[in-house]
């Protein structure tokens, strides 16, 4: 039912007279009648008393009650929705990494100024483990708009090589050292002097989606340069939160000490079932960061990858060590 039909019986129930409220609607009386009878078919209910002048039956009262909120909410969205027409209707596609970790503070951030900033922008985050594509190529393939590479080195580089069409902005929350999660009844829970290489028999379980593919390949490299090829068990499962709330049994899970002020969820979850034990021969480091593309064309997303980089800066010295 057209919402005007609301309207013209509001009118109707004032002048309690087809004559005048045809009049005042400018419409033909026989329409005003048809309108009214459709609308009465559809409600399944009478709403006039047909005496002179016209009364609401007890039905028609409650319609009434409701018709100009009906009219009102109408009148409401279609002004929503004119304002909306006068600004960009834009979208940013952020993939769906978000829900399990609260290390990315920034990305939240800057996701809520550019909503601020650009009126009617609609932020969607998707769950791409499905797609076959790595981080950066999901960006570069235009499948999302942001995506996130962690990744593995033995220095503080905050800069990651992409190309010019791609942009990386270091995310400094996820910063930390590369330590290792065991069975809290493993014989390596207490070890204070275990090297990288004296895991060259042990089983390294990672999560079996190609958002972890750089990571991969980084602790193959590191695992290759100290004499050996690490066995690397996969998990099907696609929730972080599941992964790492699971006891690794003989596995262990490569894990990122971030500062402690943040307190993600998933570290609570790995303290229920692994002892959390560092490398002594040297410090690795595990970095991540948010990949987009560079789109002049795009000024939403140039807003975001600027509030991204601001805050890197912004941490950067508290979360660096010297």
């Amino acid at each position: 039912m057209d919402i005007e039909v609301y309207r013209e019986f509001m009118v109707l129930a004032t002048h309690k007279s087809y004559v005048s409220a045809s009049r005042d609607l400018n419409m033909s009386q026989p329409s005003l009648s048809r309108h009214m009878t459709a609308l009465q078919h559809e409600l399944g209910c009478r709403l006039f008393y047909e005496t002179r002048p016209l009364s609401l039956t007890a039905a028609g009262e409650v319609v009434l009650r409701f018709a100009g909120k009906i009219v009102g909410d109408q009148a409401n969205m279609q002004a929503e929705l004119r304002k909306l027409s006068s600004v960009s209707a834009n979208r940013i596609t952020i993939v769906d990494m978000l829900h399990t970790n609260t290390l990315y503070l920034g990305v939240s951030e800057a996701v809520t100024q550019a909503k601020q900033t650009f009126p009617g922008l609609r932020v969607d985050y998707l769950n791409m483990n499905d797609s076959g594509l790595s981080a950066r190529q999901m960006v570069e393939a235009g499948k999302v708009d942001l995506s996130f590479e962690a990744v593995i080195s033995e220095g503080l580089s905050t800069e990651l090589d992409v190309p010019d069409t791609l942009q990386a902005i270091w995310i400094p929350e996820f910063h930390g050292e590369l330590v290792l999660g065991v069975g809290k009844d493993s014989p390596l829970a207490s070890r204070t002097d275990l090297r990288l290489e004296d895991l060259a028999q042990s089983r390294f379980i990672m999560q079996a989606n190609r958002l972890n593919e750089r990571f991969k390949e980084d602790f193959i490299k590191l695992c290759s340069d100290v004499g050996f090829y690490p066995n690397i068990s996969l998990d099907p499962s696609d929730n972080p939160l599941e992964f790492y709330a699971t006891n690794p049994a003989d596995g262990i899970h490569l894990i990122s000490k971030v500062d402690k002020k943040y307190k993600p969820l998933i570290a609570s979850l790995l303290k229920q079932n692994v002892a959390i034990v560092p490398l002594a021969d040297k410090k690795r480091y595990v970095d991540a960061y948010a990949l987009m593309r560079k789109d002049p064309e795009r000024p939403e997303l140039d807003f975001v990858a600027t509030c991204l980089t601001q805050h890197a800066e912004t941490l950067r010295a508290s979360l660096i060590e010297k």
